[in-house]
Formats: structure tokens, sequence, C-alpha cells
């Protein structure tokens, strides 16, 4: 009853305080550049879903979607009466093809970063991706730049053509209907057993898991304190097995979603860190980036003082000279 009353509410409220592109517009805007690792758990419980996120820069968002009827319906539980739940469509596909239209620049951000949209299908997973296909599809007829497509070749792999929205499937995966088709606009979100099938990243682009799959026994940790060195190396392993693949990724249910973990995670190069408080990620991450630039050596530091001293004495020698 909890969940159906939190799912009813945040219906109530998306669909209340979300009235379209425009509208959303005069609220809250994307930042200029992006906040790299930055991936927005379920984003549509945010009290502006997909703006939040964007106004903190993040390269991520997560969508969970019902089909009813015809209509895609993004809620994280069933409902009794889904027209009380926002659409895919104006919650997140036509603010996106929006935003791509006015920057203009092969992304979703001024300084060209796309965005990945991971849409977790809740229904029934055939028949909801074929209809979220087609809605794609009904997008890319006058906007043929805004989702990334994958058109499978002669030689049984796929050619992909770079879009301002990477869609990636996530929640209840058709596997082998995405693999028949010979154009998709999305990819597979892989698990732990994905790993080192070697599987191309034009189908699986992403492996996503819960933190407990990869780090419990010996590599259990609750978040507290320094990571163990076991856990930190085993991170690494994994990390360097999936950026081997040319994939991403991604860990849910973190043991805290706070710096303690999203420290190591960033030191591990983890590329999506989940997470439902958005301002602390991005203020965190971009403080990581601002301490990473180096500081000037004393070395360069006298250098410079020294070159600018040379300068100026020979300004001055030369301005005795001409008098």
């Amino acid at each position: 009853m909890k969940s159906l009353i939190r799912t009813l509410a945040v219906g109530v409220i998306a669909a209340s305080c979300y009235v379209g592109q425009a509208y959303a517009d005069t609220i809250i805007d994307p930042l200029d550049e992006s906040v790299p690792r930055t991936h927005a758990h379920n984003d549509y419980e945010h009290e502006y879903p997909l703006f939040d996120a964007l106004h903190n820069g993040f390269i991520s968002v997560e969508a969970d979607i019902w089909l009813y009827g015809t209509e895609l319906r993004v809620a994280h539980d069933p409902v009794a009466e889904p027209t009380t739940l926002p659409t895919l469509e104006d919650l997140y596909l036509t603010p996106l093809r929006n935003l791509a239209t006015k920057v203009n620049n092969g992304g979703i951000y001024a300084d060209g970063t796309p965005l990945v949209l991971l849409v977790d299908i809740k229904s029934e997973d055939v028949s909801t991706y074929q209809r979220l296909h087609n809605s794609l599809a009904s997008y890319v007829v006058d906007n043929p730049g805004l989702f990334t497509t994958y058109t499978k070749n002669a030689f049984g792999g796929y050619d992909m053509k770079e879009g301002a929205v990477n869609v990636i499937i996530s929640g209840n995966r058709p596997r082998d209907y995405m693999l028949s088709q010979d154009l998709r606009y999305a990819t597979y979100d892989g698990r732990a057993d994905d790993i080192g099938k070697g599987i191309a990243p034009e189908f699986i682009s992403l492996i996503s898991g819960n933190w407990n799959t990869f780090f419990n026994g010996d590599l259990a940790w609750d978040g507290t304190g320094t990571i163990p060195d076991d856990t930190k190396s085993a991170l690494d392993e994994i990390v360097a097995q999936v950026h081997g693949e040319n994939k991403i990724l991604r860990f849910w249910n973190l043991p805290q979603d706070a710096p303690s973990v999203w420290g190591p995670l960033y030191d591990a190069n983890v590329d999506l860190i989940n997470t439902d408080n958005l301002t602390g990620l991005s203020e965190y991450i971009q403080s990581r980036q601002t301490q990473a630039v180096p500081e000037p050596s004393l070395t360069i530091t006298l250098l410079g003082v020294l070159g600018t001293s040379v300068l100026l004495k020979r300004r001055w020698q030369s301005k005795s000279l001409s008098r």
C-alpha cells in the first residue's frame, strides 16, 4: 500500500509540475557543461524529472516504464489509474528532442555531451519494448540525429551512428527480440555473467549490477571508513574487464549514497555512479575535477617569476638606451 501511495504521489506531482518543455525551461535550466560519471537513479522521482538532473550536469538518467494500453507511463510500481502517471514521451522524449534541437551540436548539453537514457522496463518485455521502439522511431522521422542507431550489417555486426541520446534497455529486457532486429534505437543493459563473453558493445553497451552481487563474503563493505584493499582490487579488476570490452559500468544498491562510496568508485573509473542525491554527487565530482588540476610546482613558479624579471629588465635597458 505504501508503495502504491508513493507511486500515485509521484505521478500527481509529475503531472502537475511538468506541463511541457516551455514550462520546464522557465523553472530550471541545464548546466552548460556536463558532469561526468553521474547517473540519476529513478530520476522521475525528483521534483522536476530530467531537468533536475540536467541542472546538475548529469550524463545519465533512469526512467521506469509500464505499458498501459498503447501508452508508456513512467512509474516505479503499477497503479490502478494509469492516467495519473506521466508518459515517457512527455517526461523525457519530447524535452530531449527539444533540447537537442536547441543546442544543435550532436548532444544535449551546450558542450556537446550526449545523454544516456536508461529505460527500465517494468511490464511485459517484448510488447513494452516494441511500443518503445515504435515511439523512438516516430521521433527519428523528423529528428534523425536524436537517438544513436544500430543497423545490422552483412557481417552480423552492427553499424552505429551516434545521436544526442543513447537509449539503453534495462529491467525486463527482450534479449532475443532485440538481437533479431535489423535496426535498433537502443542497446541492452548487461549483467555480471555477460562480462568476458565477447558480446559487441553495439549490443551490450553497459554492464550494470547489484553491488552485493559483486562484493560479498570477504569482499563485503558497508561503505564506512576506507574501502578494504581486497574489495578495491576486485573493483579495479571488474572495471578493467568491462573497459577492455569497450563497455561502461554501473552498480546499483550501493552500500551508501555518500562520498565515502562515491570516492572509491570515482578513483576506480566507474563510468556511472548511481545516486538519488543529485546535487551532492554533482558537487562532489566537480570538486574532484578541480583537485585533479595540478598546482604549478615551485620550480615552474620560480621560472615564471625569473622570466618576467628578465623581460622587465630588458625592456628597462632598451628604454634607457633609447633616451
